[in-house]
């Protein structure tokens, strides 16, 4: 153990005995986390409590050092410090009053929980957990410590998306452990760019492993819920989240992968469920990936991919379309394959050359140059005569095309080209969903623009904007994708009125109108128990921002429920009888 005390307590390093560490640059006196277990404390007589790296309403996570393998390790602490706090040591901890049988089912299902994650050894694309133990009147566990770095901060790295070539190689074998898992009943339900985590050897491995009470709403513990990840299933009351619930973190990890931008919260896809994938990416994914992607992240859980066996099928469903969509991509970063692996006949036409003589390419190219030669001749001569006139460089509008009776083959082009061209329509002030709806009978594809606007003027889901913009005789070729914004409505919101509906239609309306709705409970006499007294903060009729979270206050009935009348007995007096 000679040695510790130069440990630095946040990469695990040896400092030399310097106040900063020479490789992270940590500074002990920088303090831990408030709450967190202090600097080496030392747990089973064998690991070094180290820095806090984060912690959420299950507790900490700290990296920490095993002096029997002499490896950082990462330890986790069941400390929810809703329910706890720190004892008169500093280390222990004390549960609060009240909070006593919470804390221990909580408690109990961290244990169970880590114990089935500890099973999955045999799934290297998982973070590993070697070692449960209780201490300190809570629990802990041991798991490897890989230098690593999230999804999120890979793909900003990477250049704000990866090619699905590259997505691919990262995502399917994290898909094939979350399939094992789920066979094994075990879920996430945290599955996001943060749990996501690339390790120094280029592969993906899943981490932040937290019991189902910190992934999900209206529980005695704070939520732990990545927006735009999280299913639909793990804010509102009345849905088991279950495999497909853990097929919805996936995809929308795989859709911020490939497009650089998350998905928008289920709770705000309620009313519009559609994907919005920037314009400049759309051509680069397969086909194939956006249809499994859609079926992945569809809000409704009986309408969602429900397994992710089902997912591999679907993501690999085409794989010769993967190919052709592939090959531009992969042309940027390789060369061309070497000719020699095809036959001739197979080569691109720039290839096929090497298998003839030299000289039958200068006979070739001569004769080439003759004929360009030769017609370059008689468009001047006709150009002279009357046939084209030229303003400035640039052909008139009134002479524009050749005589048919001079060069009948040259005007098939122009006239074509006419042919193919189209006015721009005007859909600024339409509704979005009408403009796509008829999409399908027009000569122009509608792509939104990846961010809504907000708008005091235009109403919610209709058009702002367009690219290319109509009127001045704007045309434009038949088959252009037209690329939309689309109004998001008023930023500022007015709370509707939800006194007396139950929760589950009090936490919709509030969720139509653009807000986050949570619940408390609270006992009321007017209002019956499992329905909605008002809000926490604000009433109906107040205006907040598009987004706020608004907590919805239930009545949990009466606290002192009048005793019900005891049933008549033979001899006792009747109402309305003599006394």
């Amino acid at each position: 153990m000679a040695g510790l005390e130069h440990l630095c307590m946040n990469c695990m390093a040896d400092t030399g005995g310097k106040t900063a560490c020479p490789n992270c640059g940590f500074q002990e006196e920088n303090g831990q986390q408030p709450n967190a277990l202090p600097f080496r404390t030392w747990l089973q007589k064998r690991y070094v409590v180290g820095v806090a790296k984060k912690s959420n309403g299950e507790g900490f996570t700290y990296i920490g050092y095993d002096t029997v393998l002499n490896i950082p390790v990462e330890l986790r602490e069941f400390f929810p410090q809703t329910l706890c706090e720190r004892g008169a040591d500093g280390v222990s901890a004390r549960v609060m009053g009240g909070s006593e049988i919470a804390f221990d089912e909580n408690l109990a299902s961290f244990l169970n929980h880590s114990r089935e994650v500890a099973r999955m050894r045999e799934l290297s694309a998982i973070v590993q957990i070697y070692d449960i133990f209780e201490e300190n009147h809570t629990a802990y566990t041991v798991s490897e410590w890989d230098d690593s770095i999230t999804l999120r901060y890979f793909v900003e790295r990477s250049g704000g998306s990866l090619s699905w070539n590259e997505a691919r190689q990262l995502f399917m074998p994290v898909l094939s452990a979350l399939s094992t898992m789920h066979s094994a009943g075990v879920c996430h339900l945290g599955i996001s760019p943060e749990t996501l985590r690339i390790m120094k050897d280029g592969k993906m491995k899943l981490g932040g492993f937290c019991i189902a009470a910190v992934r999900t709403a209206d529980t005695d513990l704070p939520p732990d819920i990545v927006p735009g990840c999280a299913a639909i299933e793990q804010y509102v009351m009345g849905y088991k989240p279950e495999e497909c619930t853990d097929v919805y973190g996936f995809a929308a990890s795989l859709f911020f992968a490939l497009t650089g931008v998350m998905p928008q919260d289920a709770l705000k896809r309620r009313s519009d469920s559609r994907l919005l994938i920037p314009t400049s990416l759309v051509r680069s994914i397969p086909p194939h990936v956006i249809t499994a992607l859609a079926n992945a992240l569809q809000v409704s859980p009986d309408k969602r991919t429900a397994t992710f066996e089902r997912l591999r099928a679907e993501l690999s469903a085409a794989p010769t379309v993967t190919m052709t969509m592939e090959t531009p991509v992969a042309a940027l970063h390789h060369a061309d394959p070497p000719p020699h692996r095809y036959p001739v006949e197979q080569l691109p036409k720039k290839d096929r050359r090497r298998g003839v003589p030299p000289f039958v390419w200068v006979m070739v190219s001569c004769v080439a140059c003759l004929i360009v030669l030769t017609v370059v001749g008689v468009l001047w001569l006709s150009s002279s005569g009357g046939g084209l006139s030229l303003v400035g460089g640039e052909p008139s509008s009134s002479t524009a095309s050749l005589p048919s009776s001079s060069q009948p083959a040259s005007s098939a082009p122009a006239s074509s080209q006419e042919e193919n061209q189209i006015p721009v329509p005007n859909l600024v002030g339409q509704r979005y969903d009408d403009v796509v709806s008829a999409a399908d009978e027009t000569e122009y594809q509608i792509l939104s623009a990846a961010q809504r606007q907000f708008s005091d003027t235009v109403e919610e889901g209709c058009i702002i904007s367009q690219t290319p913009e109509a009127g001045n005789g704007a045309t434009m070729t038949k088959g252009t994708a037209i690329v939309v914004v689309v109004s998001q409505g008023p930023q500022l919101r007015t709370l509707p009125d939800i006194t007396g509906l139950p929760l589950a239609e009090a936490s919709t309306r509030v969720a139509d109108e653009g807000f986050v709705p949570s619940k408390t409970e609270e006992y009321s006499d007017t209002v019956p128990a499992g329905c909605a007294v008002g809000y926490q903060e604000g009433s109906a009729g107040d205006q907040m921002l598009y987004g706020s979270q608004v907590t919805i206050v239930i009545s949990l009935g009466p606290e002192h429920p009048e005793p019900s009348q005891p049933a008549s007995e033979p001899g006792d007096s009747l109402p309305g009888a003599a006394e």
